[in-house]
């Protein structure tokens, strides 16, 4: 319904590739969940991307 409306869809709590699949093939906009980190305090956000960029 909220991409029909035209709005962006964000799905919290994602925790599993299953769950990451089925979002994916809904076409979600944005993805969060511990399956990708947990909760992280300000300081280790920019950390936590750097990481990412090396690996990907």
């Amino acid at each position: 319904m909220a991409k029909a409306l035209g709005m962006r869809v964000i799905a919290e709590g994602v925790e599993t590739d299953k769950q990451l699949q089925a979002l994916r093939l809904l076409e979600c906009d944005e993805i969060q969940g511990y399956l990708f980190s947990q909760p992280l305090p300000p300081e280790e956000v920019v950390k936590y991307f750097e990481r990412r960029v090396e690996v990907d």
